[in-house]
């Protein structure tokens, strides 16, 4: 089962292509989110997407939450409650709709990236749909996690944990402690081959020393 949350303005194309790219099956969700204050062309958007994916997949869910789109925080505490509420694997699909819709459900996706499996951007350029990368937005470290992290990026991981232990000449288990902690905040990520355990510092880990 799937969950998909998009926002949806006036081009049905922007929800269709992702959600069928992704797979649409019976028990999935579409959830469209609208501005509070609809249109007749709004209207015939949401029309447009039922006709083509009931076409598809006759008896899926498809419903609309309207957004309180004039109150920011509250559009991302909306958009947030919904991602948390979600069943089966979340799919948030950036791209089409208001911006007023847009960068409430973007902030609330990068702060909630725990409950959601594949968030989607549809390009506005070439209208291609690619992937994103979950980022971690609201990690911390500690001064020496903080510069572990900086040194994995010179070092040029993946590396073992012995390995980083030798280049900083530190003992195994204060890297080891210290990449435990990264991981939990999704900076780093590990993988176990056989006894040794490789270190790779993630997309999340560099946007945060980049911001910080």
């Amino acid at each position: 089962m799937r969950t998909y949350l998009a926002p949806l303005g006036f081009d049905s194309r922007r929800v269709v292509r992702p959600v069928l790219g992704e797979g649409l099956e019976s028990e999935d969700k579409v959830i469209l989110l609208q501005p509070s204050s609809g249109s007749s062309r709004g209207e015939d958007a949401f029309e447009e997407v039922k006709q083509i994916l009931t076409q598809v997949v006759p008896d899926f869910d498809l419903t609309t939450e309207h957004l309180p789109h004039t109150d920011f925080v509250e559009s991302v505490l909306y958009c947030a409650d919904l991602i948390q509420a979600a069943k089966g694997d979340t799919v948030v699909i950036l791209g089409g709709g208001a911006r007023e819709l847009l960068f409430p459900l973007t902030v609330a996706t990068f702060s909630t990236e725990n409950y959601i499996d594949t968030i989607l951007q549809v390009g506005d350029i070439d209208s291609s749909v690619r992937r994103l990368p979950k980022l971690n937005l609201q990690g911390s470290t500690t001064g020496a996690e903080k510069e572990l992290l900086m040194d994995l990026i010179e070092l040029n991981t993946p590396l073992s944990i012995t390995d980083i232990a030798d280049e900083l000449a530190k003992s195994k288990s204060t890297i080891a402690r210290h990449v435990n902690s990264l991981e939990q905040n999704s900076f780093v990520q590990t993988q176990a081959k056989g006894r040794t355990k490789t270190v790779v510092v993630t997309d999340s880990g560099r946007v945060f020393l980049e911001t910080r």
